[in-house]
């Protein structure tokens, strides 16, 4: 599959992805059906029992990741990622949004960004936050192996927010920061197809923002997200 730079519209698709996704699709299926033929056939007690119920559930989960991803995709390439739109505060959007990452991940509000609003889709605009901090607090290294915690600033100016962080040396090894918003990526960390990035950078443009990267000196990479605020 190739997608156009300039818009971030598929201009076909490729069997080559279909292939690796068709594969990755089926990587769950495994442990499930190991999984059921042991509770068929074995004599396992109360607590493997438990222990193969756990792992059939995690791994149906996983696979309904990834079918949603699928979804979130097409529903993005025909304009219909965004289903509602509201008032929303950046400051509580941004804490709901840090998740797990917010121990890896130092936020620094400029001025009175803390007190801005966004206006959009409140639960896409979580998954873009999410996948942001995602990209910049994923376990780093400082060269010292204590992997310090990634520093993200936000600021407003000219009527527009903007979050800039560190990409994350394990996103950068496993992707291409070429075309990290433009094109799946085969190694990007965690269980997805590759599609995480795409689906976050329609979800900016849906709002009127940008996702991307820029070089910040020294071979270091940043990743910078940019949304109009409300006029109110």
């Amino acid at each position: 599959m190739t997608v156009d730079s300039r818009s971030g519209h598929h201009t076909g698709s490729s069997p080559a992805w279909m292939s690796k996704w068709a594969h990755d699709l089926r990587g769950p299926l495994a442990p499930i059906q190991s999984a059921l033929f042991l509770l068929r056939h074995s004599g396992s007690d109360a607590n493997e029992r438990d222990e193969l119920f756990e792992l059939i559930e995690r791994q149906i989960r996983r696979l309904t990741g990834m079918i949603d991803e699928i979804g979130d995709w097409v529903r993005a390439d025909q304009g219909r990622l965004l289903t509602r739109s509201g008032p929303i505060d950046l400051g509580l959007i941004v804490e709901a949004s840090r998740g797990l990452g917010s121990e890896a991940v130092e936020v620094r509000y400029e001025g009175d960004a803390e007190t801005a609003c966004l206006e959009g889709d409140a639960s896409r605009l979580a998954n873009l936050l999410s996948t942001f901090f995602w990209l910049v607090s994923t376990p780093r290294d400082n060269g010292h192996g204590n992997g310090a915690r990634a520093v993200v600033d936000i600021a407003v100016q000219d009527g527009r927010v903007r979050l800039t962080g560190p990409l994350s040396p394990a996103i950068r090894a496993g992707s291409d920061v070429a075309t990290l918003f433009t094109q799946p990526q085969v190694g990007a960390a965690g269980d997805g197809l590759g599609l995480r990035m795409l689906i976050a950078s329609a979800i900016a443009k849906g709002h009127g923002g940008e996702l991307g990267t820029r070089s910040s000196g020294d071979d270091a990479v940043e990743v910078v997200l940019q949304l109009p605020v409300s006029a109110g």
